[in-house]
């Protein structure tokens, strides 16, 4: 039985830091303005990419979570068949996500008139941005989920929102930062 008195103090002090680090990302998005006016089609990539992220990271996160409570993985960095099914479940889905971003993308960006309407680049940063985002993801949603699960508490309750905000974090400035040096 879901104990919510646990649950409100599991999550509360983690939902509390990834306010402060989600407005850190608005902050950082915002200072590179000038880039995203230049290139419409980056834009509108960033809202789709940033959920793209957060929710592979969750889906790692809770399936991680699920399979150490049922017993299914323990706790140790050891390989998992079940953890590498679903590591490379999260890579392909990544791929594919990533892809069809960018060609929405550039989709928009030459409908726009943009400037830079090779349909390619686009695709090439989503995917580029999106892959080293989602290891990154990855890698933190198992150290994470092992970790808060050694320390007896629930994953579920605190390592989606932490995953999440970072992904945000990372995802923003991996995107920028391959698409200032693509473009």
């Amino acid at each position: 039985m879901i104990n919510t008195k646990e649950v409100i103090e599991e999550s509360l002090p983690v939902l509390s830091i990834c306010a402060a680090i989600s407005i850190l990302s608005g902050l950082f998005l915002g200072k590179n303005e000038e880039m995203l006016r230049m290139l419409p089609g980056i834009l509108i990539i960033v809202p789709s990419f940033m959920a793209i992220n957060g929710n592979i990271s969750s889906v790692m996160s809770s399936r991680l979570s699920s399979a150490l409570h049922m017993g299914l993985i323990k706790p140790h960095f050891r390989k998992s068949r079940v953890l590498t099914k679903n590591i490379y479940a999260m890579i392909i889905i990544s791929i594919v996500a990533f892809l069809l971003l960018g060609l929405a993308a550039a989709m928009v960006n030459s409908f726009l008139g943009a400037e830079y309407a090779n349909i390619m680049i686009f695709p090439l940063v989503t995917l580029t941005a999106g892959l080293i985002t989602v290891s990154i993801l990855i890698f933190s949603s198992i150290f994470t989920s092992y970790l808060i699960y050694s320390q007896g508490l629930d994953p579920d309750n605190v390592v989606v929102p932490i995953l999440t905000t970072v992904g945000d974090f990372v995802g923003i400035s991996v995107l920028l930062l391959i698409t200032s040096v693509v473009i």
